[in-house]
């Protein structure tokens, strides 16, 4: 099975409230885009070995030394989500297509440039400002029949517990919804479903009608200070301290249904709701260099330290469960406390290599290769003291280094110059994250401007592509529950800037 994955657009992601930390959520916060003004986007995020564009603070930050005079931009963004989703246990599930629209700002920010006194250093640059990293706002639905339900993972969860020690998420408002329930007064830590066949043993065979609609928003912003010098217009080194601000909504409403009419059952229909927010901040250090060969040929090399976000989590589930027994229709109802966590994760290491050609006034090509080892990045659960917790911490860090791996990401773009008049053009490519993952998530990108003295335009339009799984739930030995996503995220942006 191909694994979830959410590059640039986080798209697929898989929460499970008894442990709302997952390894996809691990992958969410490491996963980086290169945005933030339109050149950039337009010539594909290959904008570290170049510099003179604020998006480079959030990349190589030495390119903020190539600025020559100081700057302000500010990029308005409108974005669209398409996801095609399709159930595919059975061959007559029809697709579903969800489309979702999104006007943000992504980017807003100030450059200084200044003259040293000491003749060698030709300038030094302050950058200030904001560049969007990563944008979670989608929406995709699925309906079909299939096997199995998700009742099946509810007895995973709950054999050999007694009611009194079922979490408060899952299991607990299963049982008190009377989805599954005891049936021998004789044993309590023992548990069944309505999905049960004729000799009254659990069938995970029987075929439901199910659906879910996931609705997601939020976004990733970096906040970015930044200082850069140039060295005899030779050498150009930076630094940045960024502060990415996080955030993401998640509401999944889940829905099975007896349809058709399976009158061997005692179900008739159930509804699954989950809600998630999370919130938080984190800093980072990036430091990068950039070498003027000559006139013609730049090369860079930038270092991100790994990011520490300190993430704050509020989730609540709620279920209505409706069945039918000795002729008569029950419906009952469970909801979830309000539950809260608090935890951190650190992210992986990023190193970058670049170069950029530039062919005088007619223009540019550049590219880089990025490489990320997501296989280091850790969660610390360090505001709790309970033991099953820390354990969990253990576990799911171990997942992380035994499902993850390093991933190359490589850009490349280019710009054509006549007059005031600027084309561009670009690609990017980037590798799973996942040990099993084979199928890389690509993007591509058109781009054009006009550049006066004082005052510049930039637009941009990127189109990513993903084909991906998403399970709805998970179980061990049950039936899986298989959605195929086809899914494309198309970015349209404009940079207006001033020159000072």
């Amino acid at each position: 099975m191909k694994r979830i994955l959410f590059y640039f657009f986080p798209l697929f992601i898989s929460v499970n409230f008894l442990a709302a930390q997952t390894l996809d959520d691990a992958v969410r916060y490491s996963l980086l885009e290169v945005g933030g003004t339109a050149r950039t986007v337009g010539i594909g995020g290959a904008i570290s070995a170049l510099g003179a564009d604020f998006s480079s603070l959030s990349t190589n930050p030495a390119g903020l030394a190539t600025f020559r005079r100081s700057e302000f931009t500010f990029t308005p963004a409108f974005e669209r989500y398409t996801i095609d989703a399709k159930l595919n246990e059975k061959g007559d599930n029809f697709s579903s297509e969800r489309d979702k629209t999104n006007f943000n700002i992504n980017n807003l920010g100030l450059v200084f440039v200044s003259r040293p006194l000491d003749a060698s250093w030709r300038n030094t640059a302050f950058g200030i400002g904001l560049n969007r990293r990563a944008n979670y706002r989608q929406s995709f639905y699925f309906e079909g029949r299939s096997n199995g339900s998700i009742t099946d993972r509810w007895l995973e969860l709950v054999q050999g517990l007694t009611p009194s020690e079922l979490d408060g998420f899952e299991a607990g408002p299963a049982f008190d919804a009377y989805a599954i329930f005891n049936p021998s007064p004789d044993d309590n830590t023992f548990y069944q479903s309505d999905f049960v066949d004729q000799q009254g043993f659990q069938d995970t065979n029987i075929v439901v009608k199910r659906s879910q609609l996931v609705q997601r928003k939020g976004s990733m912003t970096e906040l970015v200070f930044s200082f850069a010098g140039n060295y005899e217009d030779r050498i150009m080194i930076g630094a940045t301290l960024g502060v990415p601000i996080f955030s993401f909504e998640e509401t999944k409403t889940y829905n099975e249904v007896n349809e058709p009419l399976d009158s061997s059952i005692l179900f008739d229909a159930l509804t699954y709701t989950e809600r998630l927010r999370t919130t938080g901040a984190g800093v980072n250090l990036k430091v990068g260099i950039i070498y003027r060969v000559n006139q013609m040929i730049r090369l860079g090399a930038a270092i991100h330290s790994p990011t520490g976000l300190g993430l704050d989590d509020n989730f609540t589930t709620e279920l209505d469960y409706r069945y039918t027994d000795g002729g008569v229709s029950q419906q009952n109802s469970a909801q979830s406390p309000d539950g809260t966590f608090q935890y951190r994760i650190r992210t992986p290491w990023r190193f970058i290599g670049s170069a950029g050609f530039i062919f005088g006034k007619y223009g540019f090509v550049s590219g880089e290769v990025e490489w990320v080892d997501y296989s280091s990045a850790k969660f610390n659960f360090n505001n709790t003291d309970n033991s099953g917790d820390l354990q969990y911490e253990q576990e799911l860090n171990n997942q992380i280094k035994d499902n993850l791996q390093g991933g190359v990401n490589i850009r490349i773009g280019g710009e054509y110059a006549f007059d005031i008049f600027r084309i561009r053009g670009g690609y990017s490519w980037a590798a799973s994250p996942y040990t099993d993952g084979n199928d890389p998530v690509s993007a591509f990108s058109l781009g054009a401007g006009i550049r006066w003295q004082a005052f510049f335009m930039d637009f941009a339009f990127r189109r990513f592509l993903a084909d991906r799984d998403y399970l709805p739930y998970r179980t061990n030995t049950a039936p899986q529950q298989l959605v195929s996503l086809e899914a494309q995220r198309n970015q349209l942006m404009l940079t207006l800037g001033f020159k000072f």
